[in-house]
């Protein structure tokens, strides 16, 4: 089998992970923050200290501002749902994911409010400047395209919403893990990801970084082990947002992923898959009666002839690849592509991907009879 999914989730996942969620199952089973018992204060000491990682990773001197969510889905809901509260205008990007696109769209339904994209082929100030209105609010855009691997540079948006007085919450899920992310330099409002991508973890488990500790509004309410007798959520972070029992164990997977990362270096990582990456896109070209589309940072997109690329990804699936064909949850990216009606055959790389795994891939995919 030649696991290509890993913009969905990663599948190989380094000894460290598979450590950390060994001894968190067997030594922390209680309820951070909860108990006084061993159990509970182990748990509690491997949230903390994922949240340090988290913070390191990002160049951030305060880990109390890494809310853990259960997905990048969860955490831009929170931060957009948060920070949009009244009738105004945002920007976003024309390569967002579902997890911006319908979020936005219910916000207009139920508050009325008015969203503009600019164009991600354009250099950032030129493409957003125009759409800025005296009751635009803030900015949400990816970093990366889940699609096409584009990248949107983070410092760009930041001076845009720094000159303009506008927010700035990022969805990293595509970029964090596998390029350096710097929030001390280029600061933004909320930064969101997941756990079971780049960084290694397991699915159930993702963070908003938010740039400051003042709760505002909650998407949800319940127990924090924090002011019970408050009838409200803390005001502060990360208490505020965090409801209910985290999970535990795939904090402590997320934790041993960016042990991981930061013990190969970021730089290696991206150069390895910048690597694969040119491979994978010329061996795609070279064969007969392929569409090649945009493809970068080690995400690949494809078609065979005009076939649906549903029927191409189950084909692959047959010969042992596992991809992943359609629309990705992210419609605005294909009617960008015209590829709405077949959708694309997307190949993302992992670290753990190799050259050999390539070339293979590229021999199957040849002797194919579409």
């Amino acid at each position: 089998m030649i696991y290509f999914d890993n913009a969905a989730t990663t599948y190989k996942k380094p000894k460290s992970v598979l450590r950390a969620l060994n001894y968190c199952l067997k030594k922390c089973g209680g309820n951070p923050g909860r108990s006084s018992h061993a159990l509970s204060e182990r748990a509690g000491e491997i949230i903390y200290d994922t949240r340090e990682r988290v913070a390191e990773l990002l160049s951030i001197d305060a880990p109390e501002r890494v809310v853990f969510t259960y997905n990048a889905t969860h955490a831009i809901n929170l931060a957009i749902k948060s920070f949009v509260t009244e009738k105004c205008h945002l920007i976003c990007s024309d390569i967002e994911h579902n997890s911006v696109i319908r979020p936005l769209e219910k916000l207009k339904k139920e508050l009325s409010i008015e969203y503009s994209t600019f164009d991600s082929n354009l250099n950032p100030e030129k493409a957003i400047s125009p759409l800025i209105r005296e009751d635009t609010k803030g900015i949400i855009s990816t970093l990366a395209s889940n699609v096409t691997g584009k990248r949107i540079d983070i410092g760009a948006l930041y001076k845009i919403a720094k000159e303009h007085g506008l927010f700035l919450i990022v969805d990293a899920s595509q970029a964090i893990g596998h390029t350096e992310i710097d929030l001390s330099t280029t600061p933004c409002d909320v930064l969101c990801a997941p756990g079971h991508k780049a960084l290694f973890g397991i699915q159930g488990v993702g963070f908003a970084v938010f740039r400051d500790i003042e709760r505002k509004e909650t998407l949800y309410e319940g127990g924090s082990g924090y002011d019970s007798t408050n009838t409200e959520m803390p005001a502060l972070l990360p208490e505020g947002y965090e409801a209910g029992t985290p999970a535990t164990p795939a904090i402590a997977a997320l934790g041993g992923g960016i042990d991981f990362i930061k013990r190969v270096g970021i730089d290696a990582i991206e150069r390895k898959i910048e690597l694969m990456t040119e491979a994978l896109i010329s061996r795609i070209g070279s064969v007969r009666d392929t569409i090649l589309y945009p493809s970068a940072f080690g995400t690949v997109g494809f078609n065979i002839k005009n076939l649906p690329s549903s029927y191409t990804g189950g084909v692959l699936s047959s010969n042992g690849i596992c991809a992943r064909g359609g629309l990705h949850c992210a419609p605005s990216v294909h009617k960008k592509l015209g590829t709405l009606e077949c959708g694309i055959v997307r190949l993302s790389l992992s670290y753990f991907n190799t050259m050999r795994e390539i070339d293979d891939f590229y021999k199957i995919l040849k002797s194919i009879n579409f």
